[in-house]
């Protein structure tokens, strides 16, 4: 869920501010942060699509209720690192951190209900279009380059979209889980643009904790706007809840840590390898078909990504 370019300033006092160091001794364990995010990342769409399965946890629970979990999960884990190590989660550019929670909320809420609608593979990939949307956010709001290249490479993605969307069978039609993946992944990709650059001001763990924050009320005001009732989940259904909740937590920590030290497109690149776990898992425990239009736009999509992080 990236941007393209390079964020190459921030403006502060009329001045302009690296926002990642590629020479950093750190970038070794960024790297290693993002490959990790990426599998947990994996888990937590695994999860969370489980969640919507009776035969597995015993008791379907709607989408607003496994959001609402995962970000009151959140804020519990958080809570305690408060004036720890110096680490102050209220942070100081609390508008910009409740915009980012905003967007980020709304992002997981979609991308949960698009779990609960369409195939785990269509839900990943589709949230995944944040690639297209973070630089053209980018270049709205942190006035990075929109070039040639990344102008082309994002119609591709934008065909590979359609191909996804719109199966063979289908052509006129667009499922609703599909729709909800698409939202979700437009909604990521504006806050992974804020994210870098809170970044350049602000701890990881002030970005994550905004995110539970501000995302627990709106999962809540969710479920009352949308009916869902509350579902008090199995034994089962309990733990695989804190397998989502723990895994999303951790992933997202260890991404917003790596955008710090490592270039988009390269955290773009290292973050996919969610799609090829997803992909098995979906096939083996889902029965989820890979037709060739969702091979064929899964190949778009990411292969505009690999053709705009080697833009120098």
């Amino acid at each position: 869920m990236p941007t393209l370019e390079d964020f190459e300033s921030t403006i502060q006092s009329g001045t302009a501010d690296p926002v990642f160091e590629p020479e950093t001794a750190r970038r070794g364990p960024a790297i290693a942060a993002m490959f990790l995010a990426g599998f947990l990342f994996a888990v937590m769409g695994l999860a969370t699509k489980m969640m919507h399965v009776p035969s597995l946890v015993g008791r379907a629970l709607p989408a607003s209720e496994v959001t609402f979990c995962r970000f009151a999960f959140g804020i519990l884990a958080m809570l305690p690192l408060q004036g720890r190590r110096g680490i102050q989660l209220l942070g100081t550019d609390r508008r910009g951190l409740l915009k980012r929670g905003v967007w980020g909320a709304l992002a997981v809420f979609f991308y949960f209900l698009s779990l609960q609608t369409t195939s785990l593979t269509h839900a990943q990939l589709l949230n995944y279009a944040s690639v297209v949307f973070a630089p053209l956010f980018a270049y709205v709001f942190l006035r990075e380059r929109l070039t040639t290249r990344t102008g082309a490479a994002i119609l591709i993605a934008v065909s590979g979209i359609c191909l996804i969307t719109l199966q063979a069978s289908h052509a006129s039609a667009l499922n609703v889980g599909d729709a909800y993946g698409l939202l979700s992944g437009v909604l990521a990709g504006a806050a992974i643009t804020e994210i870098r650059r809170l970044r350049q001001s602000e701890s990881a763990w002030s970005v994550f904790f905004y995110l539970s924050l501000v995302g627990a009320p709106i999962a809540a005001v969710a479920a009352i706007i949308m009916r869902e009732p509350f579902v008090l989940p199995t034994t089962a259904g309990w733990l695989v809840l804190l397998c989502m909740a723990a895994s999303s937590v951790a992933a997202q920590i260890l991404m917003t840590y790596g955008y710090k030290y490592i270039r988009a497109g390269e955290g773009s690149l290292i973050t996919m390898s969610q799609l090829v776990y997803n992909a098995f898992a979906g096939a083996i425990i889902f029965q989820e078909a890979l037709t060739t239009w969702t091979l064929a736009g899964a190949l778009l999509i990411v292969g505009s990504a690999v053709w705009m992080s080697r833009e120098a």
